[in-house]
């Protein structure tokens, strides 16, 4: 980041450049060490400390612009925008032709409902208008709009949405912009544009079935309404959205040739806290094999189900699954059914021809008779998280038990750890991704699959190791299987990560944001010694230490492995969102009662950025959230990728909050690799081993040698 410098600059980045390990080292002489002290201490969710730190450092040098610039975004987290802003006053009156200090004064003035006063803290323009900063005029077009001049905002917007065709906030608010001009068609081209960049910006796609109605185009209205009730089933907004939809009107507005909508890549897998040494490696010869519970929800639970049917591609035996005895045989292709009456104690099997052959309390095999046959399921779908996705036909290798299960029928999948990490690898990664990334996902999936088998045993209780999920991994058995999937599984044939002769524990997630965490800054993880968070870019890259370089980092798309490029979706690495309160009001109050939600206050953050604790405050009640899957379930109109964010609260005339705007990094936990990066990585020459070693550091690769 570059902005006016102080005149203590030179020895102020020395001293940073000198601090490797946390967020601010506090050797140095006055002032600057009380500002390094605030950083650290803002780092810490020290908010009211820091302050008070950046202040001590202004009453020995008044110049600090650092400390005017820190403390300005400190005292905005503490709900106190008027003092915000009047440090932001102080920082411009140091760096007047500094303009994203500009931007961020003019920022400050509209956040607290003052847009003539922002729309004035950008009266230097276009002198000292950053030509290429699209939040500039963001917050020009929103003051405009505010003011009640929506041609000029139009105007305004249109200019940032050219400078950062990326950016859905952007297009976003030209589309509200648009909508005031009276614009009804370019109001949904822009919101359209918004939800293309970013899926998971659920308010722009709200907005864009507003817009769809007002235009008549009713069909393409009631898409947009069924991906939002995906993402939040219970939010009253949509769920009005979509009634207000007629089964008539969408028929009478269904085009003969749909567009493909384009979908979102699947979320990375569940975060796993427990912590522990590992299990042994398997004895060398025999390929492990797994019991993969199948068809299960975002918990890893198989729901409730009564029947499936069934084929196989080669003549077939269903076996009592105890002892290995052949029941009963079927044929090539025959379609069977397998069924758990309601409230009965056992399974039905039914043949091509509806006639029943078996009748069963216990588990059943069911069996290709020739070695590289499939069983084929119908309609088993597998987990992304917020929706299973599916139907048609899921082959599988190796065999499926059916067994009554407490509520339905439970079908798992025997199948040896070679069958299933092919049917993980193209299920977790683009198959289109660099080969070396490609094999370092390979051995992460067959490392991750036996240490749940052997040490966590989550789902053992249930009656298999691992399951379908992402709660586990994403496993669709051959569906997703490719030449190039093939190659890269017996490339790996048998590789494994181990530290100190054990199944090592490596999570992944789908993109860090740019800096990993180390599970040892979240609560309950547990300090595993290769869970490191590291920057995830090549060593000229700085990361940032402070308040304000880690608002600028957040904002900006820095050099990173993981950042968007032919094979990351741009929004993977940054994204933005523009939530009303009331809508994260009420979705915080399924959770925690706390009343009329009053602002929120973040509080830890690792070392990565991400934070680690928020402080949720209400008119009954005020809450500090501290869990990882927690912070991201709640605080969001859908669930938010990550938890690196910084967030900014527009308020009313009487100061209470009107919307939120979150500007993020990354999607998933952030502990281990970042197959976002793992692909930069392989693009830079990496190969696997050194993929792996970076991420988790200190393990070795095993081989399994069968």
């Amino acid at each position: 980041m570059k902005f006016a410098a102080p005149c203590c600059a030179s020895l102020f980045w020395l001293l940073i450049l000198a601090a490797p390990l946390s967020p601010a080292e506090t050797n140095g002489p006055l002032p600057q060490t009380r500002v390094l002290e605030g950083h650290r201490l803002y780092y810490a969710g020290e908010l009211r400390k820091a302050a008070d730190a950046y202040a001590k450092a202004l009453k020995e040098d008044p110049s600090n612009l650092e400390a005017w610039l820190n403390g300005a975004i400190v005292h905005a987290e503490l709900g106190e925008r008027a003092r915000s802003a009047e440090w932001l006053h102080r920082a411009l009156s140091l760096a007047p032709q500094d303009g994203a200090v500009r931007t961020a004064l003019a920022e400050a003035e509209l956040r607290r409902n003052n847009p003539q006063e922002a729309l004035d803290a950008v009266a230097g323009w276009p002198q000292a208008v950053p030509k290429d900063d699209p939040f500039a005029f963001i917050v020009q077009g929103r003051s405009q709009l505010a003011l009640g001049f929506p041609k000029d905002a139009v105007q305004s917007l249109s200019q940032a949405a050219a400078l950062a065709p990326l950016l859905s906030l952007a297009h976003f608010w030209l589309g509200q912009a648009q909508e005031a001009a009276g614009d009804s068609a370019g109001a949904v081209e822009a919101y359209r544009k918004a939800v293309q960049k970013d899926s998971y910006f659920s308010h722009a796609r709200y907005q864009l079935v507003r817009s769809y109605l007002r235009t008549h185009r009713f069909y393409e209205a009631w898409k947009q309404a069924i991906h939002l009730l995906d993402a939040d089933p219970r939010n009253s907004r949509f769920r009005v959205a979509l009634a207000g939809i007629t089964r008539k009107s969408v028929e009478e507005t269904r085009p003969e040739v749909e567009e493909r909508s384009a979908g979102s890549a699947p979320a990375a897998p569940e975060d796993e806290r427990r912590e522990s040494a590992g299990t042994p490696l398997p004895p060398e010869g025999k390929i492990p094999m797994l019991r993969v519970g199948l068809g299960t929800d975002s918990m890893g639970r198989i729901p409730p189900r009564r029947d499936v049917y069934f084929r196989c591609t080669s003549a077939f035996a269903i076996l009592e699954a105890k002892n290995g005895r052949r029941l009963t045989t079927g044929a090539k292709n025959a379609l069977w059914r397998v069924r758990q009456p309601r409230g009965a104690g056992r399974i039905e099997f039914y043949d091509e021809n509806g006639k029943r052959r078996l009748v069963s309390k216990t588990p059943q095999l069911i069996k290709p008779e020739n070695g590289s046959g499939l069983v084929v399921l119908k309609d088993v779908p597998a987990d992304y998280g917020s929706a299973s996705r599916g139907g048609g036909e899921r082959p599988l290798r190796g065999s499926v038990e059916a067994a009554v299960g407490r509520k339905g029928l439970r079908l798992v999948n025997v199948v040896d750890l070679e069958g299933y990490t092919h049917g993980v690898l193209a299920s977790e990664m683009p198959i289109k991704s660099p080969m070396e990334a490609l094999k370092a996902q390979a051995v992460v999936a067959r490392s991750h699959a036996l240490y749940i088998q052997t040490v966590t045993r989550r789902h053992v209780k249930a009656g298999y190791d691992i399951c379908d999920g992402q709660h586990c991994q994403v496993y669709w058995g051959v569906r997703n299987e490719t030449a190039r999937s093939r190659a890269v599984v017996e490339a790996t044939r048998g590789r494994v990560a181990a530290y100190q002769g054990r199944i090592a524990h490596v999570l992944y997630a789908s993109n860090c944001g740019g800096h990993s965490q180390s599970g040892c800054e979240l609560q309950g993880w547990g300090d595993v010694p290769y869970w490191k968070g590291i920057l995830d870019a090549p060593e000229s890259v700085r990361r940032p230490i402070s308040p304000w370089e880690l608002r600028r980092w957040l904002r900006e798309t820095p050099q990173a492995y993981c950042r968007g490029s032919d094979y990351v979706h741009p929004a993977h690495f940054r994204w933005t969102r523009y939530i009303p309160a009331s809508d994260l009001e009420e979705r915080i109050n399924r959770s925690i009662k706390i009343g009329k939600l009053l602002g929120l206050q973040t509080l830890k953050r690792a070392r990565s950025g991400h934070l680690n604790s928020v402080k949720v405050l209400g008119s009954r009640d005020s809450r500090v959230v501290t869990k990882e899957f927690s912070l991201r379930g709640l605080l969001g109109d859908g669930s938010q990728r990550s938890a690196l964010f910084v967030v900014d609260t527009d308020v009313d005339k009487n100061g209470r909050p009107k919307a939120f705007t979150f500007y993020g990094g990354g999607w998933g936990h952030g502990v281990g690799m970042c197959q976002s990066g793992a692909m930069g990585r392989a693009q830079a020459g990496q190969s696997y081993a050194d993929i792996l070693a970076a991420y988790y550091p200190g393990i070795e690769l095993g081989n399994l040698r069968y």
